[in-house]
């Protein structure tokens, strides 16, 4: 069995997500319009599809896990 690497995310998605993480409008924007968001941050192309994908659910479920433990 090979251990496949997982791809490193851009600098530019880490920024996205932690500034989403904090910024209630931030997050409402990246979850009505996904391509403006990866516009404005200069996401790569396959990031970019990405976030497209990202169900709010979860993530608002792992913001609170981080947020209250």
């Amino acid at each position: 069995m090979g251990t496949e690497a997982k791809p490193v995310p851009s600098r530019q998605l880490t920024e996205l997500l932690s500034k989403a993480l904090l910024d209630e409008q931030l997050c409402d924007r990246l979850f009505a319009d996904p391509e403006a968001i990866a516009r404005a941050f200069n996401l790569p192309p396959a990031e970019a599809e990405a976030i497209k994908l990202l169900d709010r659910r979860k993530f608002e479920t792992t913001v609170a896990q981080l947020r209250w433990g």
